[in-house]
C-alpha cells in the first residue's frame, strides 16, 4: 500500500459486517412481528365484521317477525341457544314484493347456522342452510315480555291478554367468541314493533 492511501483492516470489515447483519436481523424481526400482528388484527376485524353482519341480519329479521292465529305455521319460538321465527322479507329483484319465511338460528359446532324455509305447505322441506359465522363459542337469546326477561319463548304458550300478538317485546342477543383464551362478547337488544 502506498503511504498516502487509507484502507480498512480485516477486523474493521468484520465488525462492520457484524453490526450490519445485527441491524438487518433486528429489522427483519420487527417486520416479522408487525406483519404477524397485522395478520392477527386483520383476522380479528374480519371475525368482528361477520358477527356484526350476523347481528344486523338477526335484527332486521326479528323486527319483521310475524305471527297470526289463523295459520299455525307462523310461529315465534325461542330457546336460550336457538330461535325459530316467521319473518316477512322482500323478494330480491322485485321492488315492493314481500314474502313470508320461517327462519331458524342455531349454534352448531361453533358455527352460527341460519336455515330459511319458504315452503309452508310441505313440512318435510328443510329449507336453505347458510353458515353465517364460524368460531362462535356461545350464542344466547333472551326474551322480554314487557315485565321481565325470560330464557324461552313460545308464541302459543306466551300469548296472553296484554300481549295478544304472541311476540316478545324485545329479544336480547349475545355472541361470545373466544380468541387466544380471551372471550369477546357482542350483544344487542332488538325491540320488536308493537302490532
Amino acid at each position: 500500500m502506498n503511504k498516502g492511501e487509507m484502507a480498512f483492516t480485516l477486523a474493521e470489515i468484520l465488525i462492520a459486517t457484524f453490526i450490519l447483519s445485527f441491524l438487518l436481523l433486528g429489522a427483519y424481526f420487527i417486520f416479522n412481528k408487525s406483519h404477524s400482528a397485522w395478520e392477527k388484527g386483520n383476522l380479528r376485524i374480519e371475525q368482528y365484521q361477520k358477527i356484526r353482519g350476523c347481528l344486523d341480519i338477526l335484527t332486521r329479521e326479528l323486527k319483521s317477525a310475524f305471527i297470526t292465529s289463523s295459520n299455525p305455521s307462523f310461529v315465534f319460538k325461542g330457546k336460550e341457544n336457538e330461535i325459530l321465527l316467521t319473518s316477512s322479507s322482500n323478494i330480491p329483484r322485485q321492488k315492493g314484493e314481500y314474502d313470508l319465511k320461517q327462519i331458524k338460528y342455531k349454534l352448531d359446532n361453533s358455527r352460527l347456522i341460519r336455515r330459511v324455509k319458504s315452503n309452508f305447505i310441505n313440512p318435510s322441506s328443510s329449507g336453505a342452510v347458510t353458515v353465517l359465522a364460524s368460531g362462535v363459542d356461545k350464542v344466547t337469546f333472551s326474551y322480554y315480555n314487557g315485565e321481565k326477561w325470560q330464557s324461552q319463548w313460545d308464541s302459543e304458550k306466551d300469548k296472553d291478554k296484554r300481549f295478544s300478538s304472541g311476540l316478545p317485546r324485545a329479544v336480547g342477543i349475545e355472541f361470545v367468541i373466544r380468541e387466544e383464551g380471551e372471550a369477546a362478547v357482542f350483544s344487542t337488544t332488538v325491540t320488536l314493533p308493537v302490532r
